[in-house]
């Protein structure tokens, strides 16, 4: 078994890459990274899942820095930014980072991606006239689609590592992985470390339809991806009932469901996720 130390290593050299800043948030601050990447072009803004952080794109951020300029974030209450009130909705949290947006890029246009419950926001977010493209990956908030997976309890911080290891892997394999996706030890390290920052419990909100109910005020492109195996999406039917919901509110919209990839897609199958990104 890897050391955590080691694994925490590779996640700290490829932070060490960013420029690392802040926007306000309340009484706090929203924790930003930014790769610059090549001048042409503009800049694309990827949000993470629900418990998460800027890592949950990993797997993706070596290879995206070399074509575009790259915004990650941690979202309010995750990470290390600072707290909203914990009944904040997807709408409280698309209007702060939609602030920190302003002061960072002006009136630059710019593309999201969004991840799960970072769709939900992301499709908030894309209400805004500079924003020319949003990716849905592996969308919460469609009401009833979307399936809440029982999971094991998380183990407690002073866990030992050998004990806790298993039980966030189980949990892997059963939210964000495919069942013959490769679960390595960086993920699981990555997964314990946002769990054990967060303290925004998103996974109400999933239930709800509010990313749904934000299509109708999204002014750019849009583009809809799923995992077939993804285990948020309740099979082909239901992946298949988003279509169809999705087309009627964005009859333009672009739907793609991936062979293979469970839920956490962009670390399954990155470069797939790359280039979907970079088209």
């Amino acid at each position: 078994m890897t050391p955590r130390r080691d694994l925490q290593r590779r996640v700290s050299v490829l932070l060490d890459t960013a420029e690392c800043c802040t926007t306000p948030l309340g009484a706090g601050e929203l924790h930003w990274q930014r790769w610059s990447g090549p001048a042409a072009g503009s800049p694309l803004v990827l949000i993470h899942g629900g418990f998460g952080s800027w890592n949950h794109w990993f797997a993706n951020l070596d290879a995206l820095r070399r074509q575009r300029e790259l915004w990650t974030l941690d979202l309010p209450g995750l990470g290390a930014s600072g707290p909203l009130d914990r009944h904040a909705g997807s709408q409280d949290i698309a209007r702060a980072v939609a602030s920190g947006l302003r002061r960072l890029l002006g009136a630059r246009d710019y593309e999201l991606a969004g991840f799960s419950f970072g769709a939900m926001v992301g499709a908030r977010l894309a209400a805004d006239s500079h924003c020319r493209r949003l990716t849905a990956i592996g969308a919460a908030g469609c009401g009833s689609l979307h399936v809440q997976v029982p999971l094991q309890r998380p183990p407690r911080p002073d866990t030992p590592w050998e004990l806790a290891a298993p039980i966030h892997r189980a949990n892997l394999r059963a939210l964000m992985f495919s069942p013959e996706g490769a679960i390595d030890e960086l993920a699981v390290h990555l997964h314990a470390d946002n769990l054990a920052r967060a303290r925004f419990n998103s996974r109400g909100l999933s239930l709800t339809g509010d990313f749904l109910d934000a299509l109708s005020g999204i002014h750019g492109e849009l583009v809809a991806v799923w995992g077939s195996a993804d285990a948020t999406a309740g099979g082909a039917a239901a992946i298949e009932a988003r279509r169809q919901l999705i087309a009627r509110h964005q009859p333009g919209a672009r739907f793609h469901v991936l062979p293979g990839p469970g839920h956490w897609t962009m670390y399954e199958a990155p470069e797939r996720i790359n280039a979907l990104l970079l088209s």
